[in-house]
Parts: structure tokens; C-alpha cells; sequence
């Protein structure tokens, strides 16, 4: 059966909904995981892992290619992040690039801010202050950009591509609208450019974005 999905968990609800004898404490059980994390995974607040959502496929009894669907993938090298039990976040070095890029340096963080609410417990989500209008209107110069490359970017989701080869220092990085997103490549509408643009999946990856502060 085909799923309509709008987040990556929205599989996991509909199959709950449809199946009254699978239950969110069964799921938490499957995943080895208590409750609570459960229901801020459901709420967007927790990250669901890759293997997280294997054995989720696997209570839930639905096909494997909702992953997919769902923009799951193998994972990759995660950026690295420092423990966040406090509630905060790193802010990492930002600055204008060419092309309308902008250039992330993700080895330096340059503080630290309180998370909003919508994203508390998020594994691996970090900021940076947009560094022009390159992004405009999505985003100003001097605002706050959360992301979060944990999280898989959905089609029709603003979503932030970063390069995965570049500078030590300054990943160029770019703000847009994930139109489409296949095994090879992301086809984006770009804040701040005209028209459409393909991205092969090999030189770039998708980070979720989240609304403004």
C-alpha cells in the first residue's frame, strides 16, 4: 500500500492508526526505546534513527520501501556534536560564498544558543547566523538557521544542501525547496535563485530546516 507522508514518521502514525493491535508501547519495545521517546519521535522532536526504522518496519509489519519513501537511507559520517542535556546547541562559523552559496565552517562552533521547543532533543541539529539576503526570503542576514542533517528532508520541505567534499572549514552549503529526491540526485528550487537545479546525492546532502526562531 502506498503511504502519503509529509515527515519521515508519518508511516509510523498511519500504521498505528490502521493497526489498533500495534500500539506506540509495542513500538517502543521493538525499538528498544521508552515511551516518551516514542512520542517525541512521533512529534518531531526526537531523531528516528536508520535502524531505529528497520525494526519499526518490521513490528509495524509494513514493506521495507517505505524507508525510501520516506527519505531513508544508509547513514553517512554524522558531524560530530557535543552533548546537548543542557538544552543548547552549537552556532557555527557562516560566511558568503560564491554563486550565492554560503560557506559553513563545522569545525568551529562560535556559541552556544538555547534550542526552541519544536526541536528539543533533536540529536544532531546546529546553527549558524545567515551571513547575507543570498537566502532571502526564506532567510535575512543575521538570522538564525537551526538544521538539522539528521533528519531527512522530505519533498516539499525547505531543506539545507551541504556539500560533502570542500574546503577544510567552509562547507558551502545552500537554502531551498527539495522538489525531488531520487537515489542520485535532489532537484531543489534554490532561495534566491531563478529556476530549478539538479544536485547529484554523491557531491551533497540534504539537512531538515526548521522554521524561524
Amino acid at each position: 500500500m502506498l503511504l502519503s507522508m509529509q515527515r519521515e514518521v508519518d508511516w509510523i502514525i498511519e500504521a498505528l492508526e490502521r493497526n489498533p493491535a500495534k500500539t506506540q508501547t509495542g513500538l517502543a519495545e521493538a525499538l528498544g526505546i521508552d515511551k516518551s521517546g516514542v512520542s517525541r519521535m512521533l512529534k518531531g522532536r526526537r531523531r528516528l534513527k536508520f535502524d531505529e526504522a528497520q525494526r519499526a518496519v518490521e513490528y509495524l509489519g509494513v514493506s521495507p520501501a517505505v524507508l525510501e519513501r520516506a527519505g531513508f537511507e544508509e547513514p553517512e559520517e554524522p558531524f560530530q556534536s557535543e552533548p546537548r542535556d543542557d538544552g543548547t546547541a552549537s552556532l557555527f562559523a557562516s560566511a558568503s560564498g560564491e554563486n550565492g552559496l554560503w560557506l559553513l565552517d563545522m569545525q568551529r562552533p562560535i556559541e552556544r544558543r538555547p534550542q526552541a521547543p519544536d526541536f528539543i532533543g533533536a540529536d544532531m541539529t546546529f546553527g549558524f547566523y545567515a551571513p547575507d539576503d543570498a537566502m532571502a526570503p526564506r532567510f535575512h542576514t543575521g538570522e538564525v538557521v537551526w538544521a538539522n542533517p539528521a533528519r531527512p528532508a522530505a519533498a516539499g520541505h525547505d531543506a539545507l544542501l551541504l556539500a560533502k567534499d570542500g574546503p577544510a572549514g567552509a562547507t558551502p552549503a545552500c537554502l531551498c525547496v527539495l522538489e525531488e529526491k531520487t537515489a542520485t540526485h535532489f532537484r531543489i528550487s534554490q532561495y534566491g535563485v531563478e529556476g530549478k537545479r539538479e544536485m547529484p546525492t554523491e557531491k551533497w546532502r540534504a539537512a531538515h530546516v526548521y522554521g524561524r526562531e
